[in-house]
């Protein structure tokens, strides 16, 4: 990424990811960087193909996240409706749960106990009253949504980024054709 940075301050992403260099002056940057125009497009398409490498991590961790977003919320109204019963005179009551995708369960619940169990991931459950699951649950929840809304910032400055070092590519690639049909012409 380094050397086809601007030689001034380059700029980034507030995660740190490079900005592309737009490049202006075709013939002066070749000079400036003492390379040939093959070298160079060479060069671009490394940078390009790093940034559409992050650009799929990022998405993929944007997916993940999309997919834990509703499970926590899901799981905050549960928590919720747990307090609800046991402040009514109705306290214990007959719940579907889920065990995998397709496969429920039946059992009876008594909200008086005061006691949930919450999957952390890694195979690791831990027990919580309801007032402590509630706050880890507004957390996770505000934390995943922070997450994803960085990525969001991320995607659109990598997807901008992408833009501008396939025109670098492209220019580039004329510049190259175009100096082959001058020394084609001699």
């Amino acid at each position: 990424f380094a050397r086809n940075m601007a030689s001034a301050k380059p700029k980034e992403s507030k995660s740190g990811i490079p900005a592309a260099e737009f490049i202006a002056d075709v013939k002066q940057y070749l000079v400036d960087k003492k390379i040939s125009c093959e070298n160079c497009v060479r060069e671009l398409h490394t940078v390009h193909n790093k940034y559409k490498f992050l650009e799929a991590r990022l998405l993929q961790q944007k997916k993940s996240l999309l997919v834990k977003i509703p499970d926590i919320k899901s799981t905050a109204e549960c928590v919720d409706f747990l307090i609800t019963k046991k402040e009514s005179d109705e306290q214990s009551f007959e719940a579907h749960y889920r065990l995998s995708d397709n496969l429920y369960a039946k059992a009876n619940v008594d909200s008086k106990q005061d006691r949930v169990f919450l999957w952390l991931g890694a195979n690791v459950m831990l027990e919580y009253d309801y007032d402590e699951a509630k706050k880890l649950l507004s957390k996770n929840l505000a934390s995943a949504q922070k997450q994803c809304k960085a990525l969001t910032a991320d995607l659109n400055f990598l997807k901008d980024q992408i833009t501008i070092s396939e025109v670098n590519i492209a220019r580039m690639h004329n510049h190259g054709v175009n100096l082959r049909k001058a020394a084609g012409k001699k």
